[in-house]
């Protein structure tokens, strides 16, 4: 089942949003008041989930961790209506509720979220079961140590110059790849390349 973090600067929000979800019998897997902490909550191997948070972080936008959440986490945004950039609306995974908002707006969200993504990670791992059964995937090719060593710099140079731990540079290079299609040395190399421009 997926769960929920909730992620807020004001720890008092947290409490709040956590017993309300607790109150309904939502699986609430972690609290966090930073964006980092929040990140830190997530493992690979959990069956996704769905972080219920602040616009902005002292650390970091939601918008910049949402480019480092696994494909299975959804993201909530709760925020008043001028601090939700026009750009949220656009991004895959990303849903927003202006505040003040209705604790029932809150729950039906949360439900309709939770649920939908369930349903399509069911019908999902039914389709690769079944392909999986025709044909076996091939072993994917191991690294040579220069394209390792370009993977190394690029995370080092994300950990530099965006403060991030190793697991979210590791993280921040494969979901870029996932999503333009891309070898990962491919994008560590376009890291590279955009830090000498």
């Amino acid at each position: 089942m997926r769960s929920i973090i909730i992620a807020f600067p004001d720890a008092a929000i947290v409490q709040k949003i956590k017993e309300i979800m607790l109150a309904h019998n939502f699986p609430v897997r972690g609290q966090a008041t930073n964006a980092s902490m929040a990140l830190r909550l997530i493992s690979p191997d959990d069956g996704g989930g769905l972080i219920i948070c602040s616009a902005r972080f002292p650390d970091m936008a939601a918008i910049h961790m949402l480019s480092l959440l696994p494909d299975d986490y959804d993201m909530l945004v709760l925020s008043s209506a001028e601090n939700i950039d026009f750009t949220f609306g656009q991004q895959e995974g990303l849903y927003t509720l202006s505040l003040p908002l209705h604790t029932q707006d809150l729950i039906s969200s949360v439900r309709m979220l939770l649920d939908t993504r369930q349903m399509y990670n069911d019908i999902s791992r039914s389709v690769k079961t079944k392909l999986k059964t025709v044909k076996e995937d091939p072993v994917p090719a191991k690294r040579n140590m220069e394209e390792q060593r370009i993977i190394d710099q690029a995370k080092a140079l994300l950990m530099n110059r965006n403060n991030m731990s190793e697991q979210e540079a590791h993280r921040f290079l494969q979901k870029k790849s996932m999503d333009t299609g891309s070898k990962l040395v491919d994008m560590a190399n376009a890291v590279l390349n955009s830090q000498e421009n």
